[in-house]
């Protein structure tokens, strides 16, 4: 039996986190659990268990709006690429922008980024759910911790 995914997403609308949380439900994808940070500089203190996540478990995905306020989305990428104890987490990238460079940015980190169009409602989240489940079961093997 695989145990809950703990999901960061680093988002400052509350409305998306609901969002994302009600196509996990109305999916039936998987266990999770969704850890909000409201902001760049929230999230690397997630990350680091830092005041006040003393006891944050680490994530086995984080969701990345690049417009959040605080440290700016590609400075935290950057930051969580560049650590070695973070590195390995995938990432989905999400942004409302159309400029090819940023995908093309957010794919320069590392193969463990997946980037897509910022969600308008919670069956677009259904929607990208349903492909990462579908690239996880297809093409990444589970480590054995996953297991009970």
């Amino acid at each position: 039996m695989k145990r809950d995914i703990n999901i960061l997403m680093v988002e400052e609308d509350r409305y998306e986190v609901e969002c994302l949380n009600e196509a996990i439900t109305v999916g039936q994808i998987i266990s999770v659990n969704i850890e909000q940070a409201e902001d760049g500089d929230h999230a690397l203190a997630f990350l680091h268990q830092e005041y006040p996540y003393l006891d944050a478990p680490k994530p086995d995905v984080i969701f990345l709006n690049l417009n959040v306020p605080g440290m700016p989305g590609r400075e935290l990428l950057n930051a969580i690429k560049s650590d070695q104890a973070l590195a390995s987490i995938p990432l989905v990238v999400l942004t409302q922008s159309e400029d090819d460079k940023d995908t093309v940015e957010a794919y320069s980190f590392d193969r463990t980024c997946f980037f897509f169009k910022k969600p308008e409602n919670c069956q677009d989240w259904l929607l990208i759910l349903k492909c990462i489940e579908d690239v996880w079961q297809t093409f990444i093997q589970y480590p054995q911790s996953f297991e009970k």
